[in-house]
């Protein structure tokens, strides 16, 4: 997956992502905890969104009825672009003033709707969109991940271990085509307990926290 079109980079911006079952929603969930036991303003929020959009990806990946992949592209990408800059999106957030995290970003679109033959629709669907200041990417076996997440009652359309599998290369290759264009990347082992995950990713996203506190 090539991008070579230099993005415009959002340094307040903190996208998390990882297959389903990486952890990405705990992590999430564990960094706001911190943040707002150090007064540190921000705004967690996550894709797909809650917005109208938001919710019928959702119907969809249930499985509550049949679309095809370039439909849940399109979707994605609109939802996404409300998610930006939609009223109380993240381009809000940072104008206020806050970190804004949120679990899962366009590289989920690369890496899901962008297998096989749909990957120029995808690249090109998502191209408007900045890069993060930083991206937190959780690494997990796809059998493990699976084995996480086998109690949730009502599995989505894309977990299976072979779908996975192949969605984890996918992240890879998109991370690594957008790597070198000024955001800072951590790499994480899902498979670590939260809470050390947690620290590290506290240790990464240092310089923008330390500039949050002295406002």
């Amino acid at each position: 997956m090539k991008d070579n079109k230099t993005r415009e980079i959002w340094s307040e911006l903190v996208v998390i992502e990882g297959i389903d079952g990486a952890g990405t929603t705990t992590l999430s969930r564990l960094l706001s905890q911190e943040l707002t036991n150090a007064n540190i303003p921000h705004q967690n929020s996550c894709e797909p969104t809650d917005s109208p959009i938001g919710r019928v990806i959702r119907s969809a990946l249930a499985g509550t009825y049949p679309i095809q992949n370039e439909t849940m592209a399109l979707l994605f990408a609109a939802d996404r672009r409300e998610h930006l800059w939609g009223k109380g999106g993240l381009q809000d957030q940072i104008h206020q003033g806050n970190i804004a995290i949120t679990d899962r970003y366009f590289f989920s679109s690369l890496a899901y709707q962008g297998l096989d033959k749909d990957e120029e629709l995808v690249l090109n669907l998502n191209a408007p969109y900045p890069l993060p200041g930083y991206l937190i990417f959780l690494g997990i076996n796809a059998d493990e991940a699976m084995a996480r997440i086998a109690h949730r009652e009502g599995k989505d359309i894309y977990e299976t271990v072979d779908f996975q599998d192949r969605v984890a290369a996918a992240y890879r290759h998109a991370i690594e085509a957008h790597r070198h264009q000024g955001m800072a990347v951590l790499e994480l082992d899902s498979r670590r307990p939260p809470e050390e995950l947690r620290d590290e990713a506290l240790a990464f996203l240092a310089p923008l926290i330390q500039q949050k506190s002295h406002h």
